[in-house]
């Protein structure tokens, strides 16, 4: 998908969210990404990442509310990594206008050029780090697969991605407190 298709999207659901914007209570970046990754596992890594933020940090949009949108939207996603399409909803209903480009760069710059996953996860298992070099899901999963050698269809694999959500999560909210100066509590 074109950035620029991406944008409208973007602009779209900011446009169509009535409580955006509003003070946000402080909130804990470890909390948002344990939640992030333990909702994945309940449902998917969109699900996932706008619920935690919706529960730890109450944004004015849950996985509901996304599902509605996601039919009205310009585009489809198509096959963008549900982690990331779960950091532009959060970021549309959070920030202002001017700064929702950068933010949705540095998203996209982090997925794609991080080797991921950094967060823990269950039981601290070691699971290989490599760049995604894509935001499709997809790719983002092959790259890995190829540059760590584990297969596609592993429960190792499976890991990786609920540790990217939370680590797409722990970004979106660094890029909040970057662009907003909502309060980040700290552990």
């Amino acid at each position: 998908m074109e950035f620029k298709k991406i944008m409208e999207n973007i602009h779209f659901i900011s446009e169509n969210l009535e409580e955006k914007k509003a003070e946000r209570p402080a909130f804990s970046t470890e909390r948002i990404k344990e939640l992030a990754y333990q909702l994945y596992w309940q449902s998917n890594c969109e699900c996932g990442l706008v619920n935690a933020f919706y529960d730890e940090a109450g944004i004015p949009i849950n996985y509901r509310r996304v599902r509605s949108l996601a039919l009205e939207l310009p585009h489809r996603w198509n096959k963008i990594c549900g982690a990331v399409t779960g950091a532009f909803y959060v970021l549309a209903a959070t920030l202002p206008k001017e700064r929702l480009e950068k933010a949705v760069k540095e998203i996209i710059n982090y997925h794609n050029r991080t080797p991921l996953p950094q967060f823990k996860g269950r039981g601290n298992t070691p699971i290989p780090r490599a760049k995604a070099g894509s935001i499709l899901c997809r790719d983002s999963i092959i790259n890995w697969c190829k540059a760590t050698k584990v297969n596609p269809r592993s429960k190792e694999r499976a890991e990786r991605c609920a540790r990217i959500t939370a680590d797409i999560a722990g970004k979106t909210a660094e890029l909040l407190k970057k662009y907003t100066g909502v309060k980040v509590k700290q552990r």
